[in-house]
């Protein structure tokens, strides 16, 4: 036990006996190692440590320009496009989003969703949406897409409730962002 404090004590009466100064020294009032430490974060302006000036006021956040909604396509594919009803229980449904201007995209999203998908039969009753099954956090995030290149989304959807022979729409679209969507067909098989 003494051991282990004399080693935690070490430090603190190393840096005690380095920043006092001797009773005969001068009685110009010079700094111990802390001080001069705290001194040496001068920069070239002379201005000290930002945490001393009080002052400073946080930058504000530049408001990001609109996005150019016609620089971006969307593309959905279905995995596979005749699914048999009897060997495929899902379908993956494929959301690509390519940027083809020559300036960064950035995408702004409320949650931690970034995709959502539904199924219709032709008559336009919804028979699956896939965000129902999900879960996301109330957390916001951003997407930066370069140019030229693109990002992929994959959600699985159900086939339990679809019927041979008949057409589905998939609806692949991007909360928030309205332009953004796309769609396919699907057309199971028994």
């Amino acid at each position: 036990m003494r051991p282990r404090l004399a080693f935690l004590l070490a430090p603190v009466l190393i840096l005690a006996a380095c920043s006092s100064k001797p009773e005969a020294a001068s009685t110009a009032d010079e700094p111990g190692l802390v001080g001069r430490a705290w001194e040496s974060t001068v920069n070239a302006t002379g201005k000290l440590n930002p945490f001393e000036n009080h002052s400073m006021k946080p930058k504000e956040q530049k408001q990001s320009a609109p996005v150019n909604y016609k620089a971006l396509t969307v593309q959905v594919r279905v995995e596979p496009p005749a699914p048999k009803l009897g060997e495929h229980r899902q379908i993956a449904v494929i959301i690509r989003l390519t940027n083809k201007s020559k300036r960064l995209v950035q995408l702004n999203f409320p949650t931690t969703q970034r995709i959502d998908v539904t199924l219709k039969n032709k008559a336009g009753k919804m028979i699956e949406h896939w965000s129902d099954d999900q879960r996301f956090e109330n957390e916001t995030g951003l997407v930066a897409i370069n140019p030229g290149e693109r990002l992929e989304y994959t959600a699985n959807i159900s086939t339990r409730d679809l019927s041979a022979g008949e057409e589905y729409i998939v609806d692949g679209f991007f909360p928030n962002h309205d332009a953004l969507h796309g769609t396919a067909t699907v057309v199971p098989v028994r």
